[in-house]
């Protein structure tokens, strides 16, 4: 299972907005340990039991919104070539906790892929770079870091010495150019404010018709956010123009007596990989009522409480999921406030 057996452990703790972390990342294969090959059921419980550390992540379930995500890299890969137009960016927007930076990453590792089956093998190809919002981007100087920092440039001076960054447009524009990068992932684009708005789009979009890439921007409100920005570069009349940014909406994942169909899929999903003695399959299923009232259809609390559920179901000896081991739990909504007592 990932990580291979011999690889350096500190690289999979490396961030996604490092080259490294991001290759690593692009690279990992989840594979479930073999049951019949782990300690047996009746066996003391072993903090080295492969399993333990498997359902630490487990795979990557697939949501309506990760599936439309395929589709989405392979129509940014397919519109990025030399369009007078200029490149086609896109949002990615919905509540927190809903799995949008999953879907964001899912979007460049297919179109990475893409290009890997597309173009002849390059060790220096940077097809796709992968940053965070930097707080209170006042300038281009502090929207420049978190490109070098993907691409390993050194951007300070001896940091004892109290001197400033310095800004790396230029390195981060001819190593885009020359490397062949033509998407970038910006997640976390809520925590600009009004204010800094214009200058973070004003970044974006040089770097866009400098080096033309695409440009794919995550957060809660992430389309009313790029929108903003550009009415307040170019006011639009009422009632003409675009309907804003082409936008990915990731959702809860619904659940109702008449609409269950797409939670069963999911819970079906994390209920084929758990990998637990006493576990039957369709056993999780059978919970999909008590997942959604804890999780309210958020992949990220759900993903979490799985996870860590059947992680204590391997250390406790139960080896199965039930409603009191998931009430257990400290992830996922809860209905009470835990620091109240009972």
């Amino acid at each position: 299972m990932y990580p291979p057996a011999g690889a350096d452990p500190d690289l999979f703790f490396l961030p996604a907005t490092t080259r490294i972390g991001w290759q690593v990342q692009l690279d990992r294969v989840v594979v479930p340990p073999d049951l019949a090959a782990c300690p047996p059921a009746d066996a003391e419980p072993d903090q080295n039991d492969p399993r333990i550390r498997y359902h630490a992540t487990m795979h990557t379930v697939q949501t309506p919104a990760l599936k439309k995500a395929v589709a989405v890299a392979r129509r940014l890969w397919l519109a990025g070539g030399p369009r007078s137009e200029g490149p086609l960016h896109l949002a990615v927007d919905g509540p927190g906790e809903t799995g949008m930076t999953t879907v964001l990453r899912q979007i460049g590792r297919i179109f990475e892929g893409i290009l890997r089956d597309q173009l002849p093998y390059d060790a220096k190809r940077i097809p796709v770079i992968h940053i965070n919002t930097p707080l209170a981007p006042s300038n281009k100087l502090d929207m420049s870091i978190p490109f070098a920092e993907f691409l390993g440039h050194k951007h300070t001076k001896d940091p004892e010495s109290g001197q400033r960054s310095i800004d790396m447009s230029g390195p981060i524009c001819h190593v885009m150019k020359t490397c062949g990068t033509r998407l970038v992932l910006v997640d976390g684009i809520d925590r600009l404010d009004t204010s800094e708005l214009k200058t973070a789009f004003d970044y974006f979009g040089y770097l866009a018709a400098e080096c033309n890439v695409s440009f794919v921007y995550c957060g809660p409100g992430s389309r009313e956010l790029v929108n903003e920005a550009r009415r307040g570069k170019r006011p639009v009349p009422p009632g003409q123009g675009s309907g804003g940014i082409p936008t990915l909406a990731v959702l809860p994942i619904p659940y109702s007596a008449d609409d269950y169909g797409l939670f069963h899929e999911v819970v079906k999903s994390f209920d084929d990989g758990l990998r637990l003695h006493q576990h039957t399959p369709g056993d999780l299923l059978k919970l999909a009522t008590h997942l959604h009232r804890r999780t309210g259809g958020y992949m990220k609390p759900l993903s979490y409480l799985v996870c860590q559920s059947a992680q204590e179901a391997i250390e406790t000896g139960t080896e199965a999921i039930t409603p009191e081991l998931l009430d257990s739990q400290l992830v996922g909504c809860i209905d009470d406030d835990p620091l109240l007592g009972s």
